[in-house]
């Protein structure tokens, strides 16, 4: 299996700022990408190698409707301190999907 071939996607939104940006979460075994459905949306793409992300959870929503509403949002943490947030219906399996890879890779 080739490290870039996705062994999980998610129909995902991230949060930045005020807007989430539509497009998909997946995970390879050796990343978290976020590819924007849009070309348009400069600066909203996301890639992360697992040997990176301390932590992976679950974050409040803001309640504001163009960031994704009140629903919870994934929470990947870096081992710098940073928070990534990814407005993702299936948000339990995509935490367990994502600690099962951390942990495989430790």
């Amino acid at each position: 299996m080739s490290d870039d071939k996705p062994l999980a996607a998610w129909r995902a939104a991230r949060s930045m700022g005020r807007m989430a940006v539509p497009g998909e979460l997946a995970l390879t075994k050796t990343h978290v990408v976020f590819e924007p459905k849009s070309k348009r949306a400069a600066g909203a793409r996301f890639s992360v190698a697992l040997k990176f992300v301390a932590a992976v959870g679950s974050a409040p929503g803001t309640g504001r409707l163009l960031s994704g509403g009140k629903a919870d949002r994934l929470c990947l943490t870096l081992g710098d301190g940073s928070e990534w947030l990814f407005v993702i219906a299936e948000l339990d399996d995509a935490c367990t999907r994502i600690r099962e890879r951390l942990t495989a890779n430790r």
